[in-house]
């Protein structure tokens, strides 16, 4: 555990209480650390690519139970979702996660403020007209807020953290809003995957020549697969077994674009897509891993 002072508490959500340390390092770190005993799990960390559509919905439930959603698609089709992963009576989130604040990954978390109790809220708060924004900032108002910045570590609990990549600590926004996305890392034991939202080629870039703990086993890929994103040098430099796309059946961009599937065959990297086999599983208990799909969706 990080060394630390003042411990403020978070506001009870029934499951768990959580805590914000206040590192001694020049940046902020943040972890988020269970008070009490949850539910039991069967210590395994579950990583759910949900099946929402045009978008980007992921579900994570730690190996103690805590549970953490980022962004929520393009309409109220998370909700769905949730509900075939989570307990029938449960009605808190522990986490969320807003990338960006692009239509297909918040539009859903106003769905999901409206029916869930949601303790903590992670993002990078820049400016947007979208309706859905504002209506976000209206109703995020009963968590506890914190602004995403490199460097800042969530302890799920377990052995499982998210430490936060990207945005870099002191970068000014990028005037494209896919650059703005937040990139997280999970961590649990051996295992690794890498979160990116819809960030594309210029951050990829950058992320590749100055953060090298991007490298991770299970690679999300930005942007739906759309061919600004997953370049080449990113691809070397995170070096991942197998990818996940979240993207819609026969949408209108062409999501993935052949030229980002040709990349990943190239690479040796094998991909399931969300849009042909529905919601896929990631489980890690550390050091072995399991997918598990609607349908065999595998590349």
């Amino acid at each position: 555990m990080l060394p630390h002072a003042n411990q403020p508490k978070l506001r009870p959500v029934g499951k768990v209480n959580w805590l914000i340390l206040t590192a001694v390092a020049a940046a902020a770190v943040l972890s988020f650390v269970a008070l009490r005993a949850v539910a039991l799990t069967d210590g395994r960390l579950k990583i759910y690519f949900l099946d929402v559509g045009q978008g980007d919905a992921i579900f994570i439930e730690s190996p103690t139970g805590n549970q953490v959603l980022v962004d929520g698609g393009p309409d109220s089709q998370v909700v769905a979702e949730l509900a075939s992963v989570m307990p029938f009576d449960d009605r808190s989130i522990d986490l969320v996660v807003l990338t960006h604040p692009d239509a297909d990954h918040i539009n859903g978390l106003v769905d999901v403020l409206k029916r869930y109790n949601v303790a903590n809220v992670l993002e990078n708060p820049i400016s947007h007209s979208g309706s859905a924004y504002a209506e976000w900032n209206q109703l995020k108002t009963e968590a506890k807020i914190f602004n995403a910045q490199s460097g800042q570590v969530v302890d799920l609990g377990g052995g499982a953290v998210i430490l936060v990549i990207y945005p870099y600590t002191g970068s000014l926004p990028k005037k494209q809003a896919n650059n703005n996305s937040i990139i997280i890392k999970l961590v649990y034991g051996e295992s690794s995957v890498l979160l990116t939202g819809d960030i594309e080629t210029p951050v990829e870039k950058e992320l590749a020549a100055r953060s090298p703990e991007i490298d991770s086993d299970f690679l999300k890929l930005a942007h739906h697969g759309s061919k600004t994103s997953t370049s080449e040098e990113f691809l070397n430099a995170v070096t991942p077994e197998t990818a996940f796309i979240s993207v819609g059946a026969k949408n209108s961009y062409g999501h993935p674009h052949p030229t980002v599937l040709a990349r990943l065959d190239k690479h040796g990297v094998k991909y399931y897509r969300t849009d042909i086999g529905g919601r896929v599983e990631l489980i890690l208990d550390g050091l072995n891993y399991q997918i598990i799909t609607n349908h065999s969706n595998e590349r």
